[in-house]
């Protein structure tokens, strides 16, 4: 049994202020870099996510993942920019688990600064007593951000502050913005429309010259949710005079309180108001489908809420190699590896999110829907992790592919051989084919469609290049002491793509044709990769991991810790208690060090989950 580790706010000014970084390695730091995405026009609106939910700090909060079979997530990510875990306590620190999985996806995470109401005005005042005591706790913040590894804080200050220490205020957020600049690159702070220059706590729902002040010291403002076309108005008017269109967010409130348009499936008419006026948005606790509209049906309202603002949301594009994904979202009925369940009870851990696709079903247009084409998720069958994608429709007998496009993308393929494989499942009652579509920009302008299936079709377009899946002895060729073999009725298609220049990559799609039969099919998607032979040679093909040790804990278990060899290759790692030639997962870890309860320390064993289904021999210790 694993002894949790879990990640909790910071609650009192003593606290704070008594806080410093543990000096050993801690599982509640960020293992995740964020991803780089591509910089969009400055006159693209942005959207920011505050997550505010039932109180904060449930089941994500466990460092390791816990057992929950009708968990929140969130995997909507290409549409957002900045995400807030929000709490009413003092300072919420992110947990672990939504810094890695906002992180992977090339999104920031800000942790929330709060004093409100008569315990708020009394942190305030001690707070802002002198230029020493604020420049002490910006300090705190400013090491809690860099050890923690997440991107910076939005300071909501909601009670009343005294008009002699207002000017200590703006400079409390000018400092932090400040030091948070130097100290961490691309940082945000952002200021909660609340208290005015006066001192006074009074929402304004627009910027003016009454809160502009904070505004100016920081990088941006979250707008109250009671706001109008004319507020709107003055607001960009007063940020375009800065040169700052983009910096107003303007608050939506998915409960809709006091919200145009009241909120829930109707968040759509405010986020539309918004957009006229070409302006940020901050979309707050939208956890409401989670809350309100049934726990049992959270994905098909989930993506029902989502695919209502498809449309008004800027989408980022995948920009990172390699691409790999297994389409987990942090949680399963079951969890399995490489088509063998591994573990049979419900498992919940964002740490383990893979990468989402781009595209939803909103891509599907009304001429389609004949066709009844859809993405969905399947946990009943993974391959890996928590779940798999499943792509169904009906096909047109006349051999007409139905396309289902998974990711826009704007990936940069090196001069170099490049491995492209999917590993899929077909059940017994389809009859249909599948293949990948590639679409390409390559150096000389010209734009091709590469289709990456079983065989060569007998005529090519001539915008259209046609490759074969390799055998097993060519991919072991490729890749000397592979396992390319998954189990349990799922295969893996291996392509090796040759070009002698570099050339973007632009879109993924897979395309289901007929067979002959008219009948709705389906076809599960387990994994999707895009990876240089050269990074793929370089995995482990032998023992990786090293230097394992064990910590005995003053309340009882251990702590394990271990280095591997080609920790960037790994996605993350399963940790098992072993006797007498079984193996029983404890769970997973996104660092080289797992907490436990387990006492017998060789009854322990760790071993890696590379990012590739091409790997080398199992390395365990």
């Amino acid at each position: 049994m694993q002894k949790n580790m879990e990640c909790l706010p910071i609650k009192t000014l003593e606290e704070l202020e008594a806080w410093t970084p543990n000096k050993l390695v801690d599982c509640k730091v960020c293992s995740v870099p964020i991803a780089e995405r591509k910089e969009r026009s400055s006159a693209t609106p942005r959207t920011l996510l505050c997550h505010d939910m039932c109180g904060g700090y449930l089941k994500d909060r466990f460092v390791q993942g816990s057992e929950d079979q009708l968990p929140y997530r969130f995997y909507h990510w290409q549409y957002i920019d900045s995400f807030i875990y929000f709490s009413h306590y003092f300072v919420t620190v992110p947990p672990v688990t939504w810094i890695n999985a906002a992180h992977k996806h090339g999104v920031k995470v800000l942790g929330t600064f709060i004093t409100e109401w008569d315990d708020g005005k009394i942190r305030s005042q001690r707070l802002l007593e002198s230029e020493d005591s604020f420049r002490k706790v910006a300090s705190k913040l400013v090491e809690i951000t860099k050890y923690y590894k997440f991107d910076g804080w939005l300071i909501n200050i909601e009670n009343v502050i005294e008009s002699d220490k207002v000017e200590n205020l703006c400079k409390f957020v000018g400092f932090l913005t400040d030091q948070l600049h130097a100290e961490v690159p691309g940082s945000q702070v952002i200021w909660y429309d609340s208290v005015l220059n006066t001192g006074e706590l009074k929402w304004q729902n627009e910027l003016n010259s009454k809160n502009c002040m904070f505004f100016d010291a920081c990088d941006g403002i979250f707008l109250n949710y009671n706001w109008k076309d004319e507020t709107l108005h003055h607001s960009l008017t007063l940020a375009r005079d800065k040169g700052r269109d983009m910096d107003v967010y303007v608050g939506i409130d998915v409960f809709g309180r006091g919200c145009l348009g009241g909120g829930g499936y109707n968040t759509v008419e405010a986020l539309a108001a918004i957009r006229r006026f070409n302006m940020s948005a901050a979309i707050f606790a939208q956890g409401w489908v989670w809350e309100t509209q049934g726990k049992e049906k959270f994905t098909e309202n989930e993506n029902r809420f989502w695919s209502l603002l498809d449309c008004l949301l800027p989408s980022n594009e995948t920009n990172c190699m390699p691409l790999s994904t297994t389409f987990c979202q942090g949680f399963g009925e079951k969890y399995s590896l490489l088509g063998k369940v591994i573990r049979e009870e419900a498992w919940y851990n964002l740490s383990l999110q893979d990468t989402q696709p781009t595209c939803t079903n909103s891509q599907f247009l009304r001429h389609q829907l004949q066709f009844q084409p859809s993405i969905d998720l399947c946990t009943e069958d993974p391959f890996t992790g928590g779940a798999c994608l499943k792509l169904g429709g009906r096909l047109s007998i006349d051999g007409q592919p139905l396309l289902f496009r998974l990711f826009d993308t704007s990936l940069t393929m090196p001069p170099e051989d490049v491995i492209v494989s999917y590993t899929y499942k077909v059940p017994d009652t389809t009859s249909c084919g599948l293949f990948l579509q590639l679409e390409v920009h390559e150096s000389n302008g010209s734009k091709r469609l590469w289709i990456l299936r079983d065989r060569e079709v007998s005529q090519t377009p001539q915008n259209m290049a046609v490759y074969s899946s390799l055998s097993s002895d060519e991919v072991l060729e490729l890749i000397p002491n592979a396992t390319v073999t998954p189990s349990n009725g799922w295969i893996t298609r291996y392509f090796c793509i040759k070009s002698n220049e570099e050339f973007i990559l632009k879109s993924i799609n897979f395309g289901l044709q007929s067979a002959g039969c008219l009948d709705r099919q389906s076809v599960q998607i387990g994994h999707l990769q895009i990876i240089s032979k050269k990074d793929l040679q370089s995995l482990p093909t032998d023992k990786a991991l090293e230097h394992v040790q064990w910590e005995d804990e003053e309340q009882g278990g251990c702590k394990v810790t271990w280095q591997c060899s080609k920790d960037s290759a790994v996605t993350y790692y399963n940790v098992y208690s072993t006797s007498e030639g079984s193996k029983t997962l404890l769970g997973q870890s996104k660092l080289s060090c797992f907490y436990t309860d387990v006492k017998n320390k060789g009854h322990l064993s760790v071993q890696p989950v590379f990012y590739s289904t091409v790997v080398g021999k199992e390395t365990t210790c």
